[in-house]
């Protein structure tokens, strides 16, 4: 079951009322004394409340060993195996719990200041909804019109917002990096290796999560011939 047998190179916040006053008058009583009153003195108001950003640190680059995507409709928590770049990329191993990192030359380990993208691959299939990307898959497939392409370089693809602010966090021997999803889209496999920001593997402080698509219709699963990616760039690391 090759999740990326057809991707040419990759195969991934929101009166006061003062009452009157009335005076009489006394003809046979001294004239009433009136006592100044003295207003509280105003509360100053708060200090405007600023919000820290993210820490970022350096993290020395090193290999992925966990894995979490998180976000208002799913979270999923993964292994990290190390797999090598040959093509066609099928992530290997235990499918329901395992998240490939792509080894070099094809992107980096991640780290910061990083040289470079970090490539994640797992699986997503209709026949087995417990594959470890199937909740991302689905969400994304939810949102594509394959009647509807925008293009990339002339490269056919299926802008998908679903997953716009999701994190993924990355767990290494030397710290811990958290991404955010900025981008994500269906590609055909026959074409996602042609789209150039995949390709562009010297992209610093990014990961790609890429898997293949399934869509929910119903309750109904379908594997659709396309490769669902986003793209996450840094916004917190920490090292160890």
């Amino acid at each position: 079951m090759p999740v990326l047998a057809a991707v040419a190179a990759v195969a991934a916040i929101l009166a006061w009322m003062l009452p009157g006053t009335g005076t009489r008058r006394h003809t046979a009583a001294p004239p009433a004394i009136r006592t100044a009153t003295t207003a509280p003195p105003a509360t100053p108001s708060p200090a405007p409340t600023t919000v820290a950003a993210d820490p970022i640190a350096a993290v020395t680059a090193a290999v992925p060993t966990s894995f979490v995507m998180q976000g208002p409709a799913f979270t999923t928590e993964a292994s990290v195996c190390a797999m090598p770049y040959v093509r066609p990329l099928d992530p290997p191993g235990e499918q329901h719990h395992t998240v490939c990192w792509v080894q070099h030359p094809f992107g980096v380990e991640p780290g910061y200041p990083s040289t470079g993208t970090s490539y994640l691959l797992g699986h997503a299939w209709a026949h087995d909804r417990d594959e470890v990307l199937n909740p991302m898959s689905e969400l994304a497939m939810s949102q594509v019109d394959l009647a509807a392409p925008s293009y990339e370089g002339g490269v056919p693809i299926f802008p998908v917002t679903a997953l716009d602010g999701y994190t993924v966090t990355l767990t290494t021997a030397t710290g811990r990096l958290t991404y955010r999803v900025t981008r994500a889209f269906a590609v055909s496999k026959a074409r996602a290796g042609d789209v150039t920001s995949v390709m562009a593997d010297t992209t610093p402080d990014r990961v790609v999560i890429i898997t293949c698509g399934v869509r929910d219709t119903g309750g109904v699963l379908t594997d659709v011939e396309v490769n669902v990616i986003a793209y996450a760039t840094l916004v917190a690391s920490v090292p160890a």
